[in-house]
């Protein structure tokens, strides 16, 4: 699986995005490894999970206060149309994401 649209469209709202892939067996494409039993993946799921929870506890923790990242103006120079030239109706519908940019 993927997470291409989950990234594209936190970069859209300016949103900071990462991903954390955790693997829970080999077999499905390693030559010469053993199957797994369905307890086995439950048992690695079970781990991930509570190594995942660590993480995201780690993670936040160690969130800056402010962000200074180039995510939060990811938008800045996205809409080329001129401000004055955008229907009033669409500039409601787009002011979540692009309230500040269409002054």
């Amino acid at each position: 699986m993927t997470n291409l649209q989950e990234a594209k469209l936190a970069r859209e709202a300016e949103i900071c995005y990462a991903t954390v892939a955790m693997v829970t067996d080999y077999d499905c494409w390693r030559a010469g490894h053993d199957d797994v039993t369905i307890d086995q993946i439950v048992a690695v799921l079970h781990q991930n999970a509570e190594n995942a929870a660590k993480m995201v506890r780690a993670a936040v923790a160690a969130m800056p206060k402010e962000r200074k990242c180039a995510c939060t103006t990811a938008l800045q120079f996205a809409v080329l149309t001129q401000p004055d030239a955008i229907p009033a109706a669409t500039r409601e519908k787009l002011s979540l994401l692009l309230g500040k940019y269409l002054k």
